[in-house]
């Protein structure tokens, strides 16, 4: 736990300053796969490997009051914004960009399930909610517990027990149409990409 901490803390530090560029780069999800921060420190993905055409795995995740959540069998287009931490500011951006094409796309409501998960317990996103001010059109999900998502989608950061940056599409029929899991934590995925595809399979 201890060295967990001090990791966190030398991610906060070094996204400290930094320019956030979004990425149209891509890398694989599981146990053979890594995930580097400022291109010099790697650290090690766990987990099963998740690709495209897969069925997303059951699991169930928590809402902020607790309540569970089950990956499969919504009937909707889901898009899954994966967080590392929303205590960094890398993951600050990418949840108020997401939070915004939700509050864009009213026309989608009920057709597309815009969800935010990381490891951050729900207690701590709920804070971050309300720190932030978000409109709440895209809700957020929680793996802290057992951290069920992030070994069945394989984007599990074996050292850091949190969630490496990634946005996941899946259809109404539970297959994976698209995922894009960024090489490197300084960089954000392409949520207007991960939107049209999901527009184009209501």
């Amino acid at each position: 736990m201890k060295r967990a901490l001090t990791l966190l803390t030398m991610i906060t530090s070094a996204w400290a300053y930094a320019g956030f560029e979004v990425t149209d780069q891509s890398a694989g999800l599981g146990e053979t796969q890594s995930v580097t921060l400022e291109y010099s420190t790697t650290f090690n993905l766990g987990g099963q490997t998740l690709e495209k055409g897969d069925l997303i795995p059951s699991m169930m995740l928590s809402t902020s009051s607790l309540e569970k959540v089950e990956t499969q069998g919504s009937g909707k287009v889901r898009i899954y914004n994966v967080l590392v931490s929303v205590d960094t500011p890398v993951c600050v951006e990418q949840a108020i960009a997401f939070d915004q094409i939700a509050q864009d796309n009213p026309q989608y409501d009920g057709k597309i399930e815009f969800i935010n998960v990381s490891a951050d317990t729900p207690f701590a996103q709920a804070r971050f909610i309300a720190d932030k001010k978000l409109s709440q059109k895209a809700s957020f999900l929680s793996d802290s517990f057992n951290h069920e998502f992030g070994q069945k989608t394989g984007a599990h950061i074996e050292e850091l027990c949190l969630l490496s940056r990634a946005v996941i599409v899946v259809g109404k029929d539970d297959r994976i149409l698209y995922i894009q899991r960024v090489p490197e934590l300084t960089q954000l995925p392409d949520l207007n990409a991960a939107i049209d595809i999901a527009k184009r399979n209501i």
